[in-house]
């Protein structure tokens, strides 16, 4: 896994001009190319009949969780939905009784716990210690606002420094 490095640089931030990795995402696969993984794993399973059931498995978890059922893949972890409020809540519960839930919710939130049982463990640090990390780029943001008022469009700007020009020369012995 690569990590690159971004520089905070949000003057009003705690971290401001301070360093923090990040995950740089290299690559995605398909559906397809993950039962071929699966399949290949010593399956009793060919691609084809994995990648039905992940297809299946696609459908099925948004359609639950949309009807607020939480679905939990044993070794993996837990899909469930979580509401976001319109902006500034509501004053009072009397409020709540009057109003239309689709007024009081600007998005519904897919979420995920990784699964922290304890055969499984799932945690962030679990995790981290079946990964290989290595340092990537360092990316420097820098964000500038073009236009006023409603029209203001906030632009980031990506500076890439190769890590090579940050390490330390090698010393001859």
């Amino acid at each position: 896994m690569v990590l690159n490095v971004r520089k905070n640089a949000n003057s009003k931030s705690e971290g401001f001009n301070k360093w923090y990795p990040y995950v740089r995402g290299i690559n995605t696969i398909t559906t397809r190319a993950l039962a071929e993984h699966i399949a290949n794993h010593g399956s009793l399973f060919t691609r084809d009949v994995v990648e039905g059931v992940l297809n299946k498995l696609s459908e099925c978890i948004p359609e639950l969780v949309a009807q607020g059922v939480g679905v939990k893949l044993n070794g993996i972890g837990i899909f469930y939905p979580t509401a976001k409020s319109v902006p500034g809540g509501m004053a009072d519960k009397a409020a709540v009784a009057g109003t239309n839930p689709n007024d009081a919710v600007s998005g519904i939130h897919v979420r995920f716990k990784p699964d922290d049982t304890n055969l499984d463990k799932l945690t962030s640090k679990a995790f981290k210690a079946k990964c290989s990390l290595q340092w990537g780029d360092f990316d420097e943001i820098t964000r500038t606002t073009r236009g006023e008022g409603e029209d203001a469009v906030v632009v980031r700007t990506h500076t890439y420094t190769p890590i090579s020009e940050y390490e330390a020369p090698a010393q001859n012995p």
